[in-house]
């Protein structure tokens, strides 16, 4: 895929612990209770150090904190890592994405000093927010950012728009306008898309703690804020027959490999991505029964073998589990390999992904 000396591209995710439960995240059971097979753990101050010694990040031109399961707003030593990555390398953009709902605003003042920019992920306005970030505050939020911009930091307002919060996408625009966000991002999300079914779904519900479904959420009725590669499943499906066969089919182009980018998980994992990676834990699948895991299993330490906390990140990105994930792309079925996680997130005519902004 691509050697240790030419990655530049670090996505980071420091955490699977947050303060909020959004329903098509894969740490809840669709924002109900907390997915049952996902250890819930933070990198330290100390493995950070371990498995990005200063060297190495003097190589790289970009980390940043996102993830598939936590904010790295809640972790304990988000704020002295960001700084150890500063110290080590004065030029490095350094990142991160959150729900902003958490720390007291002498933190995120700090934070500014220290970071490039944040991206908050902000659904609505105070009467609708929660009704994706659930669990978050508004007020808290709104302090958070306005202390951050304060202190000079760069932050951008991310808004995944639904049925139930369209009206107020220019009503929160002008609200960023005036806070000083440095850019306001219309997010047309392709989660309306079941992984089980291989079909896009107008719909998902929300439950509680006890499986309880307590309302839904919905497509907006714009299309202006619609997903383009959602709306091609007619054309696929006439064409292909299935989307499942179409992913069957479909060439790769891998979007990391095209960046020269990694991912490091919580546990200090090396992934080629965060969609490789978010298939050790889906709890609509039996547990350890993905594509990933059979990979994984025939690794000699298994998923220890790609730990950078126990192994050298040189050794890891270089390695046998990097080298199958490019091999199965070339395999003729999903049966026989094939990653259908790649097939859906890099194939060449479904790219619910970058849609998002398009």
């Amino acid at each position: 895929m691509y050697s240790f000396d030419q990655v530049k591209i670090v996505h980071l995710e420091l955490t699977t612990k947050c303060n909020a439960a959004c329903p098509m995240c894969l740490r809840t059971v669709c924002g109900g209770a907390v997915n049952p097979q996902l250890p819930l753990l933070e990198l330290s101050l100390a493995d950070i150090q371990k498995i990005f010694p200063e060297n190495w990040v003097s190589q790289l031109q970009r980390i940043y904190m996102c993830g598939n399961y936590g904010d790295p707003v809640v972790a304990q030593d988000t704020l002295q890592i960001f700084k150890y990555l500063r110290a080590a390398n004065p030029k490095i953009s350094l990142g991160m994405f959150t729900n902003g709902s958490a720390r007291p605003a002498n933190w995120w003042s700090e934070l500014a000093t220290v970071v490039t920019n944040v991206q908050f992920a902000i659904d609505g306005l105070a009467d609708t927010n929660h009704l994706y970030r659930r669990g978050t505050n508004f007020e808290t939020i709104m302090r958070n950012a306005k202390a951050f911009i304060a202190a000079g930091g760069k932050a951008n307002w991310d808004f995944i728009v639904f049925k139930h919060n369209e009206h107020q996408v220019e009503e929160a625009r002008q609200l960023a306008k005036e806070m000083g966000f440095v850019k306001f991002n219309v997010k047309k999300t392709g989660r309306f898309f079941s992984n089980t079914k291989s079909e896009v779904k107008n719909q998902q519900e929300v439950l509680s703690a006890n499986g309880d479904v307590e309302y839904y959420l919905e497509m907006p009725e714009n299309p202006i804020y619609l997903n383009a590669a959602l709306g091609k499943e007619e054309l696929l499906v006439k064409k292909y027959g299935h989307i499942e066969k179409y992913l069957e089919a479909t060439a790769i182009d891998c979007k990391v490999g095209a960046e020269k980018s990694i991912y490091v998980s919580a546990e200090g994992h090396i992934f080629p991505c965060c969609w490789t990676a978010n298939q050790m834990y889906p709890w609509y699948f039996e547990p350890k029964s993905s594509q990933i895991w059979k990979i994984l299993n025939q690794l000699p330490e298994k998923q220890d073998s790609i730990s950078a906390l126990k192994h050298d990140t040189k050794e890891i990105i270089e390695g046998e589990f990097f080298q199958k994930i490019t091999d199965s792309w070339s395999a003729p079925s999903m049966k026989s390999g094939k990653l259908k996680v790649c097939a859906k997130t890099c194939g060449k005519e479904f790219d619910p992904f970058r849609s998002q902004f398009a």
